[in-house]
């Protein structure tokens, strides 16, 4: 987790890949969206994966209309275990029909890649490495440490991505400021649990991981506790 050979592995190539064109109107189309993104982001993190020295494999992309998924059984509008980065089609749907569309648009981009982040965790150790230290905690608390620190790791890689592939995306003018805005508005403060990392946290870590466009910004298991409350 802190010394893992991602973090030496270089800048994230850019995918070149632009924003896919449908909008989230329907369930195919939303389905559409993320399998294209996550082809992208294949792409993108495949080569540095093996830089790094792991081997990579692609996950599965699962769209659900709020169904029970077939390998997460969480009721969030996303997730990811076992190789599956499972997206819930209703949640994008609701967004785009009733709210901010570009806001839709700019959530859909992070969440997804978010997930991938976790993925990209799994490749490397880095999740197995954190599961087994948080499962030796003696505290519930120290145990919400470690998982924020996972979940804004995550967030880190995400905004890497979305870095490196900035110009072609593109990832400028009303679109990048609506995702700086999506970023600083999904911390857990409302959660009890705290699992993820407050507002500024969350923005903290995804901003570093645009910046620099690595994987090098985001080691969160290095990070004081206060940059990961």
């Amino acid at each position: 987790m802190t010394a893992n050979a991602l973090y030496r592995a270089g800048r994230l190539p850019a995918s070149r890949c632009k924003e896919p064109a449908v909008r989230p109107t329907t369930v195919a189309n939303v389905r559409k969206y993320y399998t294209e993104f996550v082809r992208c982001l294949d792409q993108a993190w495949a080569p540095l994966i093996r830089k790094a020295g792991f081997t990579f494999w692609a996950p599965r992309v699962e769209v659900v209309n709020g169904t029970t998924r077939t390998m997460c059984s969480v009721s969030d509008s996303a997730a990811y275990c076992d190789g599956v980065i499972s997206m819930d089609a209703n949640y994008d749907l609701a967004n785009y029909r009733n709210d901010n569309q570009l806001w839709a648009r700019t959530t859909m981009a992070h969440l997804v890649a978010h997930e991938y982040g976790h993925h990209i965790q799994r490749l490397t150790g880095i999740a197995a490495a954190s599961n087994a230290r948080s499962t030796a905690m003696s505290s519930s608390a120290a145990r919400l440490v470690e998982s924020r620190r996972l979940e804004l790791q995550a967030s880190c890689l995400s905004g890497s991505y979305l870095g490196a592939d900035r110009r072609y995306f593109p990832a400028t003018g009303a679109w990048l400021q609506r995702w700086l805005w999506t970023v600083r508005h999904r911390g857990d403060e409302w959660n009890p649990t705290r699992s993820h990392g407050n507002s500024t946290s969350h923005s903290r870590w995804t901003r570093r991981g645009f910046d620099a466009a690595s994987p090098s910004a985001c080691n969160t298991f290095t990070a004081s506790a206060a940059s990961i409350a």
